[in-house]
């Protein structure tokens, strides 16, 4: 009866898990598509949730940040490392290093402007993989981010048995999205009061960020409807497979009651 009962738990546990994950994406949907974006020049003095769409321009001191796989300069990046990892049957991608970054930057809608800080931000941005063979010799930019990466180590060993080599090792992908200057951008967010502008200045007194008066806060390369299309698409997958894991673990657990 341990058996029964602790695959039972396990499905339970993990399709829960899935199942929240799920619902959260889509509760940030629902809150994306529940209203509009709005003037940039309505955010002068405004407070609260706010939705806005324009170009993604540097700030005023045109400061950047450089992207790890690529080089860009841009405004804000995620990165991934992923492995692909075999057992028998099984087999996934396993994540060995991500992280984020960004500036502050400007959203210009074509008539005003304002400040934005990703800090915190759920960035949807379109990804660019490279995926490498075991065995390849890495790019050079890839090469050296994998040297100075404890945890990510190039899969680049080989046998030779004299009449054939054979490469030893598993694929790696590279996961790089951007949000470059010039880009269309979507931000949805909490407006709070911002610093003092010049006179004549088109850059309004506020910033957009996160804080507790927002339930979400993304930051999009894409416009409203396709923001909310990129998140529907893994948060359905996710919803679906955490529910089919929860039946499961409910009807084995069933079983062993009865």
């Amino acid at each position: 009866m341990v058996l029964p009962q602790l695959v039972a738990t396990v499905f339970l546990l993990i399709g829960s898990v899935v199942l929240f994950r799920g619902g959260q994406e889509l509760q940030t949907v629902f809150h994306i598509l529940r209203n509009d974006p709005v003037p940039v020049r309505s955010l002068d003095g405004h407070t609260g949730p706010v939705e806005i769409t324009g170009t993604a321009v540097a700030h005023e001191e045109g400061e950047t940040v450089t992207a790890p796989f690529t080089g860009s300069e841009c405004l804000a990046y995620t990165y991934e490392v992923e492995e692909y990892r075999s057992s028998g049957k099984h087999s996934h991608w396993e994540t060995l290093d991500e992280g984020q970054n960004g500036v502050d930057f400007v959203v210009d809608d074509g008539n005003d402007r304002v400040r934005v800080n990703p800090d915190g931000a759920d960035v949807r941005f379109e990804s660019q993989s490279v995926t490498v063979s075991p065995g390849t010799e890495l790019p050079e930019r890839l090469a050296d981010y994998v040297e100075r990466t404890e945890g990510v180590e190039a899969q680049d060993g080989s046998v030779n048995l004299l009449v054939t080599e054979i490469s030893l090792g598993n694929k790696q992908r590279f996961t790089e999205r951007r949000l470059d200057v010039g880009e269309d951008v979507y931000v949805y967010g909490q407006a709070m009061r911002g610093p003092a502008t010049e006179w004549g200045s088109n850059l309004v007194d506020a910033i957009v960020g996160d804080g507790n008066a927002t339930p979400v806060f993304v930051i999009s390369d894409t416009s409203e409807r396709g923001t909310a299309r990129r998140i529907v698409r893994g948060s359905i997958a996710e919803v679906a497979f955490g529910l089919v894991a929860v039946l499961i673990g409910a009807a084995v657990l069933l079983s062993v009651l009865l």
